[in-house]
């Protein structure tokens, strides 16, 4: 019997003559809320007509066509103006460097929605073997004796396991977005698994390397932050973004509240790390000390300034009272750790010091997790294990006995 007209909204298909594709076409509602006319493409009649029988029935099930087309570079873009708003500062110029320097020149010209697991496998493993100075032109500031790819000698500097793990990331992220904004029908990059690093955890110092290096840094107008970075555990960002306010000297407790990090070529306030990196925390004794002799200097500092003060309301501030350079506390620590004969601790060792110091006093765990904030308690436990070595040789040395032959 012959078939009659077809029902509306039943769609169609037909065969492209400029190039043989077959072609099937459908009213679906689309992302825009309106019902637009959609098209499938397929190498042959069944190709085409499984694919459009998919797009119908994601429109029966309530699941919108993506309104238009967008390529990977362009999704990606709009998604980062979401993220400026939404995160930290830090972590969009995280996010958008990844995008810029790896995502969108390996594949940024992909459409969106046609994005596989192949590809982004694919992706990947032209990340791992690309040389980043050579790609990104990393030496093309340096002086001629120094510079490698530019000057035809590639230096190999490929990327770290971590460095792809966070491209992989932005991508996932990214493309979760898309999910979630129904324009594509999956995360594809979801697919693909990429191998964890391993993260090195920095040793601690000891009771008295630590006494040292502070006593290096009295009578210096950072003496009081270091007491700081040592009693309490506080990252370098959360040091400079302390507050006067943010101190209670009655009540004994310090709130973390916000940090100070250089971003895009200037100092940005920003907010804490994390969620849980925002706490109250009891203040010690030698550290509300250290503060409050801290405080009569930067008065005077205040006085002498006059009219060039800018009151800022920081704890460890300029002698101006503007924000710190991170980087000007990196240098006056290099010349500290020298003058304490430590030429090889880093200023975050303090962080990880106070979680050594607290749990060999006995400390509870959760404890020592709730005043360093870890997110974890295995990152609190991995440093304590990782700066316990000495402790550790000590128990198995008294492990000992004597042989048959009474030799020890």
């Amino acid at each position: 019997m012959a078939r009659g007209r077809k029902v509306n909204g039943e769609g169609t298909i037909f065969q492209r003559s400029s190039d043989g594709l077959w072609v099937g076409a459908a009213y679906v509602h689309t992302t825009s809320g309106e019902v637009k006319r959609r098209r499938v493409y397929g190498k042959t009649h069944e190709e085409a007509r499984k694919k459009l029988v998919k797009l119908q029935a994601d429109d029966q099930a309530g699941i919108p066509a993506p309104d238009r087309s967008y390529t990977v570079s362009e999704y990606l873009e709009l998604w980062l103006d979401r993220v400026r708003v939404e995160k930290r500062a830090t972590t969009h110029r995280g996010y958008e460097s990844a995008v810029r320097l790896h995502i969108a020149p390996l594949i940024g010209g992909k459409r969106l929605d046609r994005l596989t697991g192949a590809d982004v496998r694919q992706f990947l493993t032209r990340l791992r073997a690309k040389c980043l100075c050579c790609a990104n032109g990393y030496d093309k500031h340096r002086a001629a004796k120094d510079q490698c790819c530019s000057a035809g000698r590639c230096c190999g500097r490929h990327p770290t396991v971590r460095q792809v793990q966070f491209v992989h990331a932005v991508l996932r992220n990214g493309l979760s977005n898309a999910e979630r904004d129904e324009l594509i029908m999956r995360n594809v990059a979801k697919l693909v698994v990429v191998p964890t690093p391993t993260y090195s955890v920095g040793k601690g110092l000891t009771v008295a390397q630590a006494r040292a290096l502070l006593d290096a840094a009295k009578n210096t107008r950072w003496h009081a932050l270091y007491v700081t970075a040592a009693t309490l555990g506080l990252r370098r960002g959360e040091l400079l973004g302390l507050r006067w306010r943010d101190l209670d000297f009655e009540a004994a407790t310090l709130d973390v509240v916000q940090t100070v990090q250089r971003v895009g070529g200037r100092l940005v306030v920003d907010a804490t790390k994390t969620r849980a990196s925002e706490a109250t925390i009891p203040l010690p004794k030698v550290t509300r000390r250290a503060l409050l002799a801290h405080r009569d200097r930067q008065a005077a500092e205040r006085t002498e300034a006059g009219v060039l003060w800018q009151d800022h309301g920081l704890v460890f501030a300029t002698k101006l009272g503007t924000p710190v350079e991170p980087r000007a506390l990196n240098r006056d620590f290099s010349a500290l750790r020298v003058r304490a004969g430590m030429p090889t601790v880093r200023l975050h060792d303090l962080r990880h010091t106070v979680v050594s110091l607290l749990l060999d006093l006995g400390t509870p765990p959760h404890v020592v997790q709730a005043i360093a904030r870890h997110a974890d308690l295995d990152v609190t436990m991995s440093i304590y294990a990782h700066t316990n070595l000495d402790a550790m040789r000590q128990a198995l040395d008294a492990i000992d006995w004597q042989d048959e032959e009474g030799e020890a």
